[in-house]
């Protein structure tokens, strides 16, 4: 009987008949499929590490986010998971990887940083806002803009770092 309750749970009360639900399930795939197209292939383990660091980072701060209550997600793909997982695991590292790929300087990534996260902090923050998928408690747009751009930056040095101390040996 547990197992019907839950089955039921899942469909009905997370919604799977919910369009805002298929929005967060197709969001899980189609940035990589997309991703796939346009990286470019001799980078391919370059641009996949930083990508898992991105999505590793994403999802911890996520984790923080949700645990210290700065911010809850009414609809989940999955009620067990508090976190919004399609944007841990892809949106935001895709979009940060073809970011990386394609600024090949410092002045062309700041920039990109930038709009990275003016993108995800002032567009898609209140439009998941307003469509009931993120509630902001104690946290704001504009703190989620100057977090993407630090984290952005410092993963960038990172991996400049870690490229330079590689092409040492």
């Amino acid at each position: 009987m547990a197992n019907y309750n839950y089955l039921y749970n899942w469909i009905v009360l997370n919604s799977i008949a919910d369009p805002r639900w298929w929005l967060l399930f197709s969001s899980i795939f189609l940035p990589w499929v997309i991703w796939w197209w346009i990286v470019d292939k001799k980078r391919l383990f370059e641009n996949v590490a930083y990508g898992l660091c991105w999505a590793t980072m994403a999802t911890w701060l996520d984790i923080l986010g949700t645990e210290y209550g700065k911010w809850s997600y009414p609809i989940k793909i999955n009620t067990d998971i508090q976190t919004l997982l399609s944007a841990d695991t892809a949106v935001i590292p895709v979009m940060y990887m073809l970011l990386y790929q394609y600024a090949s300087t410092w002045k062309t990534f700041v920039f990109g940083s930038v709009l990275c996260a003016a993108v995800f902090s002032f567009i898609f923050e209140p439009l998941f806002i307003m469509l009931d998928m993120l509630e902001l408690k104690e946290w704001s747009h504009t703190k989620s803009f100057f977090s993407f751009i630090s984290l952005a930056i410092a993963t960038r040095t990172l991996f400049y770092l870690i490229k330079k101390k590689q092409s040492t040996f």
